[in-house]
């Protein structure tokens, strides 16, 4: 799938090198360093309306949110497929007032994610061919041909090779024409401030979901915690596999270079959005009230989870206060049975709403199917005139006299 991707990312790479080399008369190296800033440039700026879509659309999904919610408490028990109707078109209609789609949110990301693996992958498959880098061939990458590859190859910044990385072993680093000294002085830092960037844009996306996020949902609130984690093992992570793995200079820049476009257009985005799409104070007010309970119910369960574990422990280590540890156990304990049967309650309530819904929607469609039949035959049924009925009243009476007159001759 990702070839699809390959053929336009390399066919602008290439033309980027044809500009730089063939028209401006820029050496190999210099045309092949500035083909890869006009890569990220061309094919970040075409999908930068696709995050706008995708934030945009997040954004608005946050402000329907107070007002969905009234909707959904509003029929929360009601089984009438009519009113089921009628609470889907208030929702609708909400849509539609926000001016929200929900493909807005979900195709972005379906087109974002093998594009940035294109781009990706013709980087990286230029700077580590699969038919190594002493070979004096290489296969076509998309558009790139075996030419080009090699001339990519041999482009330098400085005293190091595009192809470069820290854990060469000296005859590879003899073999592309430098040192470990130059390539760990290049690589390295570049390797850092891509970490510190990431960890920035995590950073960002993670304030701005802290207040934006469903606080309702358990998936949100996890995702949210491991947003935070993931500030501080980016750095390490990329740092440990820029150093110890097979990451070239190449890339090296296309990690920097990648990660302050995303830096900076979100900080741009953020901006226009806030000024385009202010938060209402009922939103606001809503958010708030939603984050403190959630804030509130996660250090009431915290409590009692240690509550339990100080309990085993001072079994152990003070056992002459035997009967408060064994209190504060069962407190613990039941805490987490009371809540798991709720929990439990809350499901088979839903499933039983569900069912009753299903069975009332069964009934009414029935309902309206038997509607429908008793319409058609009525329809079918010839209709019955007054002067039909007369002269059929005529006949009848007719039909009467001569029977009688018959009777009388007799």
């Amino acid at each position: 799938m990702l070839e699809i991707f390959i053929y336009p990312v390399s066919g602008v790479m290439k033309l980027w090198h044809l500009f730089f080399h063939s028209l401006l008369g820029l050496n190999d190296s210099a045309a092949w360093i500035y083909s890869i800033v006009g890569l990220i440039v061309v094919v970040r700026g075409i999908i930068a309306p696709l995050q706008w879509m995708i934030l945009k659309s997040g954004r608005i999904s946050t402000m329907m949110r107070p007002h969905v919610e009234a909707i959904n408490a509003e029929y929360a028990t009601e089984v009438d497929p009519e009113k089921l109707k009628e609470m889907a078109a208030r929702q609708k209609q909400v849509r539609k007032d926000y001016g929200y789609k929900v493909s807005a949110g979900c195709i972005p990301p379906l087109i974002q994610i093998p594009v940035f693996l294109g781009l990706y992958q013709v980087l990286l498959r230029m700077a580590r061919p699969a038919e190594g880098l002493d070979s004096t061939t290489h296969a076509p990458i998309g558009l790139l041909t075996s030419a080009d590859v090699s001339s990519f190859l041999e482009a330098k910044i400085g005293n190091v090779g595009l192809p470069a990385y820290i854990a060469m072993t000296p005859e590879q680093l003899e073999h592309v024409g430098t040192t470990a000294y130059a390539v760990n002085n290049f690589n390295f830092p570049l390797i850092v401030l891509a970490g510190l960037v990431t960890s920035i844009n995590i950073t960002i996306s993670t304030v701005r979901n802290r207040f934006s996020m469903d606080h309702d949902s358990k998936l949100a609130a996890s995702m949210l915690s491991w947003m935070v984690v993931f500030i501080m093992l980016t750095p390490i992570m990329l740092i440990f596999v820029g150093v110890t793995g097979p990451i070239p200079a190449a890339i090296a820049m296309y990690w920097v270079l990648n990660n302050f476009w995303t830096l900076i257009q979100n900080v741009v985005i953020y901006i226009i959005l806030r000024r385009v799409l202010p938060y209402e104070q009922e939103l606001i007010d809503f958010q708030l009230e939603k984050r403190a309970q959630r804030i509130a119910n996660t250090k009431q369960k915290r409590t009692m989870r240690w509550l339990g574990r100080l309990a085993v422990l001072g079994f152990i280590l003070a056992p002459w206060k035997f009967e408060t540890h064994q209190n504060n156990w069962h407190t613990s304990r039941q805490y987490f049975r009371d809540a798991a049967t709720e929990k439990k309650e809350k499901k088979a309530a839903a499933k039983a709403l569900k069912k009753e819904r299903e069975a009332a929607a069964k009934a009414h469609k029935e309902k309206l199917a038997a509607e429908k039949r008793a319409a058609e035959q009525e329809a079918e049924t010839p209709p019955t005139t007054e002067a039909g009925e007369t002269e059929r009243t005529q006949e009848s009476s007719g039909s009467s006299s001569h029977s009688s007159e018959a009777k009388a001759q007799d």
